[in-house]
């Protein structure tokens, strides 16, 4: 379901500080918004708020939103809220090599099959330069 954003009502907030919204940015504007954001049916803001500010500092007039019911429940807005941020973990700079890894050998596969055959090529070669020695 989409919102409108100026619909979407931000009340006070756990999470003050934003941070550097650069980087999910770029990651919406090259993949879209992978996760809803999550308002109440008064489209209040539970959860988002980064999200939310990315995607209006792109310029969107709409975004994604997963609508749940929290009924005047402000226990219930503040644990999804919290929850919501409690439960995400960064990946690590090892993760982050392999994920560069192993998108180069899928955009370039041809890459590992050139570096097979030219070892496979130097085998050959002293093979043949083994073989020419006894004759």
């Amino acid at each position: 379901m989409k919102l409108n954003i100026s619909e979407i009502k931000i009340n006070p907030r756990i999470r003050q500080d934003r941070g550097d919204l650069s980087s999910l940015k770029q990651s919406i504007q090259k993949m879209g918004l992978l996760q809803p954001i999550i308002v109440n049916t008064k489209k209040e803001l539970i959860s988002g708020f980064r999200r939310l500010e990315a995607c209006r500092q792109l310029g969107w007039e709409e975004i994604e939103v997963k609508m749940i019911e929290t009924e005047g429940d402000i226990l219930k807005k503040l644990d999804i809220e919290y929850h919501e941020n409690l439960g995400r973990l960064n990946l690590n700079s090892e993760e982050k090599q392999k994920y560069a890894k192993t998108r180069e050998k899928l955009l370039h596969p041809h890459q590992s099959i050139n570096k097979f055959l030219f070892w496979l090529k130097k085998i050959w070669e002293k093979i043949k330069s083994l073989f020419s020695l006894k004759s």
